[in-house]
């Protein structure tokens, strides 16, 4: 039995508990189709996910200079993307800032720009990479001077047990008008529905405990009491896998591969079905009670 009888996104009944691994078990809601791990792992539990081998083996303990086009290329767009629905810049908290990256790129760009993140492997990588500010800790330990113009969740908000309530604390930190910017994995995209329990996200050792897609998302913003602006998905299969290519070597040397992966992300991500999404949403100029 699911260890609470309601939906922890919509309050429905109708859940059905799965396995798709023999370390990982969830629920998931037949109502609004939010799946959620059962039991959720205690405080701290994620926190030995993120050691050093977790960055050097993705490439993370290096400065954004060093990082390869691609990510340099994602960070820059998303910081792009946070000016252009804010219209400027402005103060900026990062939650969850894993090495600093965004931040540094943010900083940059004129933004007055913090993080905060828990995982002390990550800090020390932070305060290399980074001058900016980096707060150790929840964000709901953190009291800030002020409020801010964005608050950005780059692949946190599925790590957390309490997401709505997250949200609804950045949304308080926020200016009016002020906006949160978020990615996670797509459990409605089409490399989860082929994969199914094989879906990596489905592992112990990625410390996802929500699982969205874009319709559970835009619920759970909007009970944050945020208006949504954008969402979509973006992403699809590396194409090339099977004859030995990785994704990092075909952006880096292989153009005309590199093209037609780009057009294969471009249609998975407009039809709904790409492997990430990616939201921007306001808290209002005018709230209401």
């Amino acid at each position: 039995m699911p260890s609470d009888p309601a939906c922890y996104l919509c309050g429905g009944t109708q859940l059905t508990r799965r396995a798709p691994n023999a370390s990982y078990t969830m629920v998931i809601c037949g109502s609004c189709g939010y799946r959620r791990q059962d039991p959720i792992p205690p405080p701290g539990a994620l926190d030995v996910l993120y050691h050093n081998d977790f960055y050097t083996e993705r490439g993370l303990d290096k400065g954004i200079d060093e990082q390869p086009r691609f990510m340099r290329e994602l960070i820059a767009e998303r910081v792009r993307s946070v000016t252009r629905w804010r219209g400027g810049g402005g103060r900026l908290l990062d939650v969850g800032c894993g090495t600093g990256l965004f931040v540094e790129a943010a900083a940059r760009q004129g933004w007055a720009a913090v993080g905060t993140e828990t995982s002390a492997a990550s800090l020390a990588y932070a305060r290399r990479f980074t001058s900016a500010p980096i707060f150790q800790g929840e964000l709901g330990d953190y009291h800030a001077d002020g409020p801010f113009d964005a608050v950005t969740f780059w692949d946190v908000i599925e790590h957390l047990p309490d997401p709505r309530s997250e949200l609804e604390r950045a949304a308080a930190m926020l200016v009016p008008g002020g906006v949160v910017a978020i990615s996670l994995p797509n459990v409605a995209g089409l490399k989860a529905r082929l994969l199914g329990d094989r879906w990596r996200y489905y592992l112990p050792s990625m410390g996802h405990i929500s699982h969205f897609s874009p319709s559970t998302l835009a619920r759970l913003v909007g009970q944050a009491r945020l208006e949504l602006v954008q969402l979509g998905t973006h992403g699809a299969f590396n194409l090339w896998k099977s004859f030995g290519q990785d994704p990092l070597s075909v952006r880096e040397s292989h153009p005309l591969l590199d093209g037609v992966q780009r057009l294969a992300d471009t249609a998975a991500g407009r039809s709904g079905f790409g492997e990430t999404i990616t939201a921007y949403a306001r808290r209002p100029a005018v709230e209401h009670g």
